[in-house]
């Protein structure tokens, strides 16, 4: 355990906790873009930027989600320089991706509204990683990358043309703080793309039951190895989920369908 000073108020917490899981565990708001519990610090946006000082520690504007909690640190979360240097983050963000509904909102949240830098690029994406990074250490696919430099920095499927690896799980639409990456299922057609750049198309198997497109036999397969390597009992993966709540509702009242 290590004392730290956190806003005033004396703490006693684990070592080798980060700042950020730490602030929020006392009810602080401190924004994130590319930050997700399931992945690693990443320190991408500076979002969740603190001010912090210590024995060992000069102080300054360090990445929260990347800082480690040490005896003695002294920690403000709103503080004067915090609060300016995450409005210019937010307005350089916004230059960068000014159609983006969740970015504005949470731009507005601390009183940015307009941005004083100019878009040169396209889309909504905000550069946070985090579908990249997804992909690559949960899904295991690494149909995503990094492509270009600066402003011309851009998400994309690798060498820029449609992914051979992308099993159309959706994971990084999900994932997504800022609303860039899109799904949709057209007849049986799966697409994954961004507004500047389509990611992967992919046919959709119909469901054994209800005859209906609702998931990539790529998914299905991963899902299945998956399982398999877990030992894990899981729905019949050839029926969709509305039939699958079907079979489970039949299974309890002892009618089967599968």
């Amino acid at each position: 355990m290590v004392t730290i000073q956190l806003n005033g108020q004396e703490l006693t917490v684990p070592e080798n906790r980060m700042v950020l899981e730490v602030a929020r565990n006392q009810g602080l708001d401190i924004p994130t873009l590319c930050f997700h519990e399931a992945l690693g610090p990443y320190g991408a946006c500076r979002l969740c930027l603190v001010e912090a000082e210590g024995p060992t520690l000069r102080k300054g504007l360090l990445a929260s989600c990347t800082l480690t909690v040490s005896p003695g640190m002294v920690i403000e979360t709103d503080s004067p320089p915090v609060v300016q240097a995450r409005k210019v983050v937010l307005e350089l963000l916004l230059g960068r991706a000014p159609e983006s509904r969740p970015l504005k909102a949470l731009a507005e949240r601390f009183g940015v509204t307009t941005s004083r830098f100019g878009n040169e690029a396209q889309g909504n994406c905000v550069r946070c990683g985090l579908c990249v990074r997804v992909c690559r250490e949960k899904i295991g696919a690494a149909a995503l990358c990094f492509a270009g430099r600066g402003q011309k920095k851009q998400v994309t499927a690798e060498f820029g043309q449609l992914s051979e690896t992308c099993i159309g799980c959706g994971t990084c639409v999900n994932l997504c703080p800022a609303d860039a990456i899109h799904l949709e299922d057209l007849g049986d057609q799966r697409r994954i793309f961004l507004p500047e750049n389509t990611i992967s198309r992919l046919p959709l198997v119909a469901c054994r039951l209800c005859e209906t497109p609702f998931q990539t036999e790529k998914f299905i397969a991963y899902v299945r190895h998956k399982s398999d390597i877990e030992g894990a009992t899981t729905i019949p993966q050839d029926i969709c989920p509305s039939c699958a709540r079907k079979v489970y509702a039949e299974t309890i009242t002892g009618d089967f369908l599968v």
